[in-house]
């Protein structure tokens, strides 16, 4: 009666290669039980539960070193314990890829938005509040301080809320609008923030855009348009009857992972305004 397997069987059973039961003989994962004098592997039969067992938490994601310790110290309560474990560390993960797949959706629907938008025209909305984590004072002629500012401003924020999908948001005083090129002022940088997560920031860190009635448009970052939308802005506020009532808030839904071209950035522009007359908006 045959007693033992050749290293050919034992793959052919598990349905893996030669190449790997030997990584797991040297990384003393699944062993032979001899090792003839030709330097052939060789198992028994009674070895079948044991690949059994590595098959199945290496489907369950286990990694191969946890594997190893599992197999040296199962019982079904050390079982119970660690299947629990590693289901734990499969939610996380599971966690993890949702809110990446949340910021694809997020960088996808900018995209498509941005394939609808008429740069000529300017609208006049409603908008809900929303929170944001904000910088310190940015001067955009001084690259060093704007890069040191960014940096201390990136660490504070946790990754999950940068990457997010939403575009990075600008906010500058409301004033320069008169002045021309927005883009050459002083800013702040805004990081959106869900409102469950407020709690996970320091109070000096974070701003919120009131709800209300804002005046908006999308514009390429390029001088001669962003002088023609300012006039613009101007011209559609005094013929509707609007002043600025507030900061000029913007969010940059076409940034450097869209394009390496700046002049290619779109930026969306919004006002908050109000009736010159004071009378309600809406």
């Amino acid at each position: 009666m045959k007693k033992f397997l050749s290293i050919s069987e034992v793959a052919e059973y598990a349905g893996i290669s030669r190449r790997t039961l030997i990584y797991y003989d040297q990384i003393d994962l699944f062993k032979p039980k001899k090792i003839g004098e030709n330097g052939y592997r060789y198992y028994t039969f009674d070895q079948y539960g044991e690949i059994d067992a590595i098959l199945i938490l290496k489907a369950l994601n286990m990694p191969l070193d946890d594997i190893r310790t599992f197999l040296k110290r199962r019982n079904p309560d050390y079982t119970q314990k660690e299947l629990l474990n590693q289901r734990d560390k499969v939610t996380r993960k599971i966690q993890e890829l949702e809110q990446i797949r949340t910021a694809l959706d997020g960088y996808i629907s900018r995209h498509e938005k941005l394939t609808e938008v008429d740069f000529e025209q300017l609208s006049f909305q409603y908008r809900e509040k929303e929170y944001f984590v904000v910088s310190d004072l940015i001067e955009p002629s001084d690259d060093s301080s704007t890069f040191q500012i960014y940096s201390r401003f990136y660490s504070l924020i946790q990754s999950r809320d940068i990457f997010s999908g939403y575009p990075i948001g600008f906010l500058v005083d409301g004033r320069v609008l008169d002045e021309g090129h927005i883009h050459l002022s002083p800013y702040r940088a805004l990081v959106r923030i869900p409102e469950d997560r407020l709690e996970l920031y320091a109070e000096n860190q974070l701003i919120t855009r009131p709800a209300g009635y804002y005046v908006s448009g999308f514009v390429r970052d390029e001088i001669h348009q962003l002088s023609d939308f300012s006039d613009r802005f101007k011209k559609y506020l005094q013929e509707q009857g609007l002043v600025i009532d507030g900061d000029i808030w913007e969010l940059m839904w076409q940034d450097e992972i869209a394009t390496a071209n700046r002049e290619q950035q779109i930026f969306e522009v919004m006002l908050p305004v109000r009736s010159k007359s004071g009378k309600p908006l809406g």
